[in-house]
């Protein structure tokens, strides 16, 4: 296991969706498991931006929500796809 430390949340947010990117590029169906919380956030914005620059496709990608509520409609507003697409 590597430990990367940067000085900032944005730049360790930026290491850690290049991270992400790495793999996704790497792999033929990437699976990616998505986290709840605030923790996260600033990297998915940076995944988002590498989305929307075309550095980054998602086309390939299985992503599932580790935290999601069994029977909860995802517009739900404590939903965590409502979450994800909202934030």
């Amino acid at each position: 296991m590597e430990i990367l430390i940067r000085d900032s949340l944005e730049a360790g947010a930026e290491v850690a969706a290049s991270v992400v990117k790495k793999i996704i590029n790497s792999k033929e169906n990437p699976v990616l498991g998505l986290a709840t919380g605030g923790t996260p956030l600033r990297m998915y914005h940076e995944l988002i931006r590498m989305k929307e620059s075309g550095e980054l496709s998602f086309q390939k990608c299985t992503t599932f929500n580790l935290d999601e509520y069994a029977g909860l409609p995802r517009e739900d507003e404590r939903s965590y796809y409502y979450y994800m697409m909202n934030n």
